[in-house]
């Protein structure tokens, strides 16, 4: 029998029973959830961030210089001396923030995370990090992002349909940049998200101020194209600039919450805290009832290659000083949302491009390097430490050697429990053949104040999207009905676009010689749905594909030559797709 509402910080939910039981979330609860993603720009040194105490003489003999005492004053912070050996953590002095966010169950470690292919660079690194690609997948001109890809796929129509009721607000926001981030692209159209200022009390002046009306028309050039995206862009900016002022000043924050703002002591760089401001105007944004889905915050100056610590003083210099800054404004985030009744809707993620080397060089710091650390972060947080220390003992060339976890595992498995997403969501993301072996991040037991238990993983049925089999290491499907055909056989994957389509779609492939084909398309029974016959030539071939009259839902399609020849039958390559209208 369902009981009356719990107050969970202000926020209703439904218990199963009278007292001390399982409360769970709606489905209209879920869709008002919120992600916060914080970008570490530079490639952060996860070693330094979470000493690995199990290696500890190793990690001074390779740091004697910048290594953090195990003595004294600015010796490091043990995290939690229940944890086994292999994942025992010394946390970075200035730390403290996320001391108290893991006591309280609220911050998870996640150690050792990268993808294959690792690249070096900066930008293309960050790129391949908010594509949601590896180093094999990456192509040479990214046009989307994973985020962007899922607000696409939920907010679709936008923004010829938006603002409405429903949703009044950008469904992304991004703060510390003047261009919008390539995690908010998709591939067709003006991007998910608008960018915006730390204080946006002023926001309508600052757009209105740019000067001068919108063109309607535009040149049929490349020039005439990239012009009328950026006047999309900025008339999109311009619709929302008096709401999120009306917003900003409907809201407020926590009365007893100090963000910090500078660091505890003098510091010669990354005095001021850049983080404070953003995640503060974030707090006061959700408080003034601002619906936006996905926030992107930043803060700079991880790449450390000189004067990461000081002579003597390890634990002090410029990355400490951001440690500190991302540190106390997270646990200031965390409690001003509490405070705010509204800690229950945010979960908050790092990332960087890249970790450093494991050995100090000669200028006070330290070089890039390979995988590095996440920390997620919220009360909807399963709390912990996920994955062993690095193995900084057996390293290839001053660097960490492999990884354990692909950092599109924790995306999906933060995408379907805490937004509910469903396999069918995850492949319009791109993440689904990374969805493999999820860990668990969101949590299903919170204890709240009352001893009653709080389930926060969201029920996947709350996505109405066509669902698919769950992957497997070999990128096959399993679970799901009976099929009368391997959806995903072994062979190439073919290229299919544009893709969600709503009528026409195009294949390119290469074919070895002048042949018949056939294009089936099935839907995730197996059924099929539609056959087209087709002709390839030797060489590069790009086919016309009618699918008006194939429904909205997710298909996969089978090429084959000569089909129905049951000696020179071959299958060419499968590919999945979407139908949208």
């Amino acid at each position: 029998m369902i009981a009356a509402p719990l107050a969970l910080g202000g926020v209703p939910v439904r218990a199963m029973a009278e007292s001390l039981m399982t409360s769970s979330f709606t489905c209209e609860e879920v869709g008002d959830r919120v992600l916060v993603i914080i970008q570490l720009a530079g490639g952060n040194d996860g070693i330094n961030t979470f000493v690995p105490l199990d290696q500890y003489n190793t990690y001074r003999n390779l740091r004697p210089r910048i290594g953090i005492d195990n003595v004294g004053v600015r010796r490091y912070i043990d995290l939690d001396t229940t944890l086994p050996s292999n994942q025992q953590i010394g946390l970075h002095p200035d730390l403290g923030g996320f001391k108290n966010l893991y006591d309280q169950g609220k911050l998870k470690i996640v150690q050792n995370v990268a993808y294959p292919n690792i690249n070096g660079s900066h930008f293309r690194g960050t790129d391949i990090w908010l594509s949601g690609k590896d180093g094999p997948s990456m192509v040479e001109n990214p046009d989307s992002g994973w985020f962007g890809r899922y607000l696409d796929h939920r907010f679709t129509n936008y923004p010829d349909q938006y603002p409405s009721t429903d949703m009044p607000d950008p469904p992304g926001l991004e703060f510390g940049s003047h261009i919008v981030s390539l995690g908010f692209h998709r591939a067709m159209g003006i991007p998910m998200g608008i960018t915006l200022s730390n204080n946006p009390s002023n926001f309508a002046a600052q757009v209105n101020g740019l000067g001068g009306a919108l063109p309607d028309t535009f040149p049929d050039s490349d020039y005439g194209r990239e012009l009328e995206f950026i006047t999309d862009v900025e008339r999109t900016t311009n619709v929302y600039a008096q709401r999120l002022t009306d917003v900003y000043n409907m809201g407020a924050n926590s009365p007893n919450v100090t963000y910090p703002m500078t660091y505890h002591s003098n510091a010669s760089r990354f005095q001021n805290n850049p983080l404070s401001p953003q995640l503060r105007t974030v707090a006061r944004l959700l408080a003034g009832g601002i619906k936006t889905k996905v926030f992107l915050v930043r803060m700079g100056g991880f790449d450390t290659h000189e004067n990461q610590a000081l002579m003597n003083k390890p634990s002090f210099g410029g990355h400490g000083t951001l440690l500190y800054h991302l540190s106390e404004a997270v646990n200031a985030f965390m409690e001003d949302l509490k405070g705010l009744g509204l800690d229950d809707r945010v979960i908050g993620l790092t990332f960087s491009e890249f970790g450093r080397q494991v050995g100090e060089n000669g200028t006070f710091g330290t070089d890039h390097g390979t995988s590095a650390p996440m920390v997620v972060f919220g009360k909807g947080v399963d709390g912990g430490v996920l994955g062993d220390n690095p193995d900084i003992v057996n390293i290839n060339r001053n660097r960490l050697v492999g990884f354990e976890w692909d950092y599109r595992q924790i995306l999906s498995s933060v995408m379907m429990d805490w937004f509910g997403v469903n396999y069918g969501t995850l492949d319009v993301m791109e993440l689904y053949d990374n969805a493999v072996n999820l860990p668990d991040i969101v949590n299903s037991n919170f204890i709240d104040d009352q001893g009653n238990t709080i389930d926060f993983k969201a029920d996947p049925a709350c996505d109405l999207t066509v669902d698919l089999p769950a992957p497997t290491g070999g990128g096959g499907g399993g679970g799901g009905g009976p099929t009368s055909i391997d959806l995903f056989p072994e062979g190439q994957a073919l290229n299919l676009w544009p893709n969600p389509a709503s009528a026409q779609m195009k294949l390119t492939l290469e074919s070895e010689s002048m042949q018949p084909a056939t294009a089936g398309i099935f839907d995730l029974n197996g059924k099929l749905v539609k056959e087209i016959s087709l002709r390839l030539f030797n060489g590069e071939n790009t086919l016309d594909l009618d699918v008006s009259d194939v429904p909205e839902g997710t298909f996969i399609l089978h090429l084959m030559a000569n089909h129905g020849n049951s000696f020179s039958a071959k299958r060419l390559g499968y590919a999945k797709f979407v139908i949208r209208r």
